[in-house]
């Protein structure tokens, strides 16, 4: 079996939760934001500064002009002066300290999200695929940190134009009421684009998963669509909710429009009529011509307050509730494998198997039935069955890859399910038919980014014939992996090398030596048996010579143990010797 497999694209996903409220959008930010509510603070403060700042600055203009009308320049000047500066000096430091509070939740939420992804399971039984997981942590998720600061700006807004109609009324009750009457009207109008945009944003997130979902396959897929020629399908399958995707747009940008012209009209009718009546009474004397200039900044200001609520805040609060709806629901899937208590006990025998009554899979389609196995501790048992029959189901439960529906395995009498996560990868170590290589050069594939020497890297490569490829390579053990081209049989024992260099006391070979020759393969089996005569091993084993080469077979039928033997003893039935059929090393083996 691949160590990860893509995605077939099953609509397994869970329905996504309903649309969280800001309480609890934030509720769900605030374990990720530790230690960094201090940066917030000081975002607030710098906020109340601003406000003081931009309400004062009306005010000490119109003090300024009032005062160059009647020939002379005094306090208000050099007031509005300061005033002015400290606005400046406010927008220089305040980004600095908004990205301070972004970074910690970003990548605090960023590490959960990839960490309880790879907790779901493996493709195919997990509740999401893997395009759609990718867009919700690099996409979705890395949005979600700017939301306590677009609340922030909200509060800011609100003040500020609170503010600004009290100064509008301090003026002249007549602006104030201009005012609020716009206010009012825009208000209304534009909450009901609210709940269109929010279902619009979250549409287009799923059509967006989708088409990523289809793109990732393809990729993993690229060579069986070269050799099938069927670039041109596969290219209008991923970009077949081209259309639906553009139309969301559309509808999104629409919203965004007519809560902009909405807006902006207002703006402009607020802003004349506040200058026509203005002007009649500066005109009766009711008014100086510094008050009338601090009217029409103070209404500029209200709907500027206005349009920052909704474009950069309200709006922006619905796209943040469609994307923590979608972030949530990958977060509160249950774990494949729940991790259980630290205090566990650990199995400290040699490494025996015993697996009791497993059964996995619904009554239509049960892909084990009631297995009973025991592998004794020290002994290479190779699994042996037709493709589909369980093989790779039963190793990966050995090592709690997935846990069975019934049932339980037992390592040296513990059971799994009961053992600490890093507990039970120091007992039982894989090596898979298509390793996922992690790591910058070929040390740290072997190694996985453990301290050790050279000499303990090159041991372990030695014992599964990976040394001497290794050694050709321009940098040895230093050459980048990108830049390390290898073959099938090649990447299969780098894979062995890092089992190998891991030296747990359970070996697992998912058909890990598929690619390697029969003869390379023997030697390669025989050193990882020299490597530790306690080591128990389980091969999945699709050649004769392989399950020839084991002390045991369990061979599988139709989701079943059928029987427990030597592979010489088994080789007698023929139901037995059909499972190798079409092996090129069948007759060998006979």
């Amino acid at each position: 079996m691949p160590e990860e497999n893509d995605s077939k694209g099953q609509d397994i996903r869970p329905d996504d939760p309903r649309l969280p409220n800001i309480r609890e959008v934030m509720a769900f930010l605030r374990p990720y934001a530790r230690g960094a509510w201090h940066w917030f603070a000081f975002d607030a403060l710098l906020s109340l500064l601003s406000i003081g700042a931009g309400l004062a600055a009306p005010a000490l203009a119109a003090v300024t002009i009032d005062e160059a009308v009647e020939g002379r320049i005094g306090w208000g000047f050099q007031a509005l002066a300061v005033a002015m500066i400290v606005s400046v000096l406010i927008e220089i430091v305040a980004e600095p300290v908004r990205a301070r509070l972004r970074a910690p939740i970003e990548r605090g939420l960023t590490r959960g999200m990839v960490g309880h992804a790879l907790d779901l399971g493996m493709p195919g039984r997990r509740p999401f695929d893997d395009g759609d997981l990718q867009n919700r942590i690099r996409s979705e998720a890395s949005y979600l940190p700017r939301y306590p600061e677009t609340l922030l700006r909200i509060g800011t807004g609100f003040l500020t134009g609170a503010g600004s109609l009290a100064a509008l009324f301090y003026v002249h009750w007549v602006f104030a009421a201009v005012a609020l009457a716009g206010v009012g009207a825009v208000t209304v109008l534009m909450h009901r684009l609210m709940g269109a945009l929010t279902a619009g944003q979250t549409g287009l997130d799923e059509l967006n998963s989708r088409m990523v979902n289809a793109y990732t396959g393809a990729l993993a897929g690229r060579r069986t669509i070269r050799a099938a020629g069927t670039l041109e399908r596969e290219v209008e399958r991923i970009t077949k909710p081209l259309p639906h995707v553009a139309e969301k747009t559309r509808e999104i940008l629409e919203d965004f429009g007519r809560g902009g012209v909405l807006v902006t009209s207002a703006n402009h009718v607020v802003l004349t009529v506040t200058a026509v009546a203005g002007v009649l009474l500066l005109a009766s004397g009711g008014l100086t011509a510094g008050a009338l200039m601090a009217a029409i900044r103070y209404a500029q200001m209200t709907y500027a307050s206005v349009a920052g609520l909704f474009d950069n805040g309200w709006f922006q609060i619905a796209i943040f509730r469609a994307y923590a709806a979608r972030v949530l629901a990958v977060l509160r899937a249950p774990a494949a494998v729940p991790e259980p208590g630290r205090d566990a006990p650990h199995p400290e025998g040699p490494g025996e198997i015993r697996i009791e009554s497993v059964s996995l899979g619904g009554p239509q389609e049960q892909v084990l039935r009631r297995v009973d196995l025991l592998i004794p501790a020290g002994k290479t048992v190779a699994l042996v069955g037709r493709s589909g029959v369980g093989k790779t189901t039963l190793a990966g439960l050995i090592g709690r890859l997935q846990d069975p529906d019934r049932g339980v395995i037992r390592i040296d009498g513990a059971a799994v399910s009961g053992l600490p996560r890093d507990a039970l990868s120091r007992l039982v170590g894989y090596a898979f038919e298509r390793p996922a290589l992690f790591g910058d050069t070929i040390r740290d594939v072997i190694t996985l980014g453990a301290e050790t020497t050279d000499e303990a890297v090159r041991a372990a490569a030695r014992q599964v014939e990976a040394d001497a490829f290794i050694e050709r390579l321009p940098k040895g053990y230093d050459s980048p992996l990108d830049d390390a081209p290898t073959s099938g049989g090649e990447h299969q024992r780098l894979g062995l090398a890092r089992a190998a260099f891991r030296d747990t006391p359970i070996l697992i070979l998912d058909d890990a030596l598929s690619s390697l020759d029969v003869a390379t393969e023997a030697r390669v089996l025989a050193a990882l048996r020299r490597l530790g005569r306690s080591r128990t091993t389980v091969v999945i084993a699709h050649r004769a010579s392989t399950a020839a080469a084991a002390d045991l077979v369990a061979w599988l039928f139709e989701g079943e143990v059928r029987r427990v033997a030597p592979h010489a003893e088994l080789w007698q039935d023929a139901a037995y010797r059909a499972a190798f059929q079409g092996d090129p090393s069948e007759e060998a083996a006979e």
